[in-house]
């Protein structure tokens, strides 16, 4: 970070991500419980996250043009102040129904904070810059799923898990006020606003954008049917309690975190470092669907594929998002939009299909996890090949 400018803006731009990471991930120790609490199946808890994920992507479509055209601040202390209401309305609903709601109205206040997290980068850094960016900003953005499982199952335990909503209340109202006296406007001052269509149009005529698209959605939604899983493999089949799983829960975040920080050093190709991002997701499907075919399923066979597919998703988020925004500097807010929105729609979907598969062993993860390694790989391989083309051509 000693190379880089604009450090506030960094770090209120983690902090701001953080707390949609946290409202995320910070329930599932508590799972049970809230299960228990409304008094329904286990699996269906999961359609609390699949909800979060489908509108935290879908309004982030809307967040990035409107960005374009007034601004990074507007549209941050809107969103924030979405997801506070909602979360004041998830910490006190008796019914499972309005939870499910609330949970889409707070991922539809914090896709803010998703698009933001690809658009200001784009604003304030290029080339290596940017990628270095990037890769601190994930390291950074870990930083929050790693400490809220564990801190969701300590309030779980001994304080009920509406607790972690009013925690996340909060959160969110300090980082809120934070950003509104000390964030500064990042919106290119050269920007002229433009068709919305025109801009969509734009940006899928580029092949290597949507590439770089679907390889971000698949090492999302990998992740998300980890999460959505872990719960429930861990608590109701394994039956462990939820201080347990949530320390169990973290344990492959670190992997992510040094995969973010390895693709952020100077001295590697980008090239090298994106054929070890995806082979080492598509392995990691691979072990985790092997054991649920063989009938087996224990801490490590969990854990083992989960942490590998963690690094390798840890290197393609600031690689792929580098190579997907750094060509549209004027188009950073519907880019961004694009990138996030479809990113955690994907990741949505996948975690919401989850919920519809047996939960009884790890074979369902395995099976997803294992598909999002093939959409990362097949869409890799022509970026890869026009790489090498190019490389080969005479100067």
């Amino acid at each position: 970070m000693k190379t880089l400018t604009h450090k506030p803006q960094l770090i209120l731009l983690i902090l701001l991500t953080g707390v949609g990471q946290m409202a995320q991930t910070i329930y599932i120790p508590a799972m049970s419980s809230m299960a228990a609490s409304f008094q329904v199946r286990e699996g269906a808890i999961q359609s609390v996250m699949a909800a979060y994920l489908l509108t935290y992507g879908l309004s982030q479509l809307f967040y990035g043009p409107i960005s374009d055209r007034t601004g990074r601040r507007p549209v941050i202390l809107v969103g924030m102040s979405v997801f506070m209401l909602a979360t004041l309305l998830a910490a006190t609903t008796p019914h499972f129904f309005v939870l499910v709601l609330a949970s889409g109205l707070q991922g539809m206040g914090t896709g803010v904070a998703g698009v933001m997290a690809r658009t200001m980068p784009r604003d304030l850094y290029e080339g290596l810059s940017l990628r270095k960016a990037n890769s601190l900003l994930n390291m950074g953005i870990l930083v929050s799923p790693l400490l809220a499982p564990l801190l969701g199952g300590v309030l779980n335990t001994f304080a009920g898990w509406r607790a972690c909503f009013l925690f996340l209340l909060l959160l969110c109202l300090a980082v809120t006020l934070c950003i509104a006296r000390f964030m500064p406007e990042t919106r290119p001052l050269a920007a002229h606003p433009t068709s919305l269509l025109r801009n969509y149009r734009t940006l899928f005529s580029q092949r290597a954008f949507c590439c770089y698209l679907l390889m971000l959605v698949g090492g999302l939604a990998g992740i998300a049917v980890f999460e959505a899983c872990a719960g429930v493999l861990m608590g109701a089949v394994l039956g462990l309690n939820s201080v347990t799983v949530s320390i169990l829960f973290i344990l492959p975040i670190p992997a992510a975190f040094f995969g973010a920080w390895y693709a952020g050093r100077a001295g590697k190709r980008f090239a090298t470092l994106m054929w070890q991002a995806v082979l080492s997701c598509l392995g990691a499907g691979l072990l985790m669907w092997i054991p649920g075919w063989a009938g087996v399923m224990n801490i490590w066979t969990l854990l083992v594929p989960a942490a590998l597919f963690f690094f390798g998703a840890g290197m393609v988020f600031p690689l792929a998002t580098s190579g997907a925004m750094e060509p549209f500097p004027f188009l950073a807010g519907t880019a961004g939009a694009l990138v996030g929105g479809l990113q955690n729609m994907g990741a949505g979907s996948m975690a919401w299909l989850s919920a519809l598969l047996p939960q009884t062993s790890q074979s369902s993860a395995g099976m997803l996890m294992t598909a999002m390694g093939l959409v990362m790989l097949g869409c890799w391989l022509p970026l890869a090949l026009r790489q090498q083309h190019h490389h080969q051509q005479p100067v």
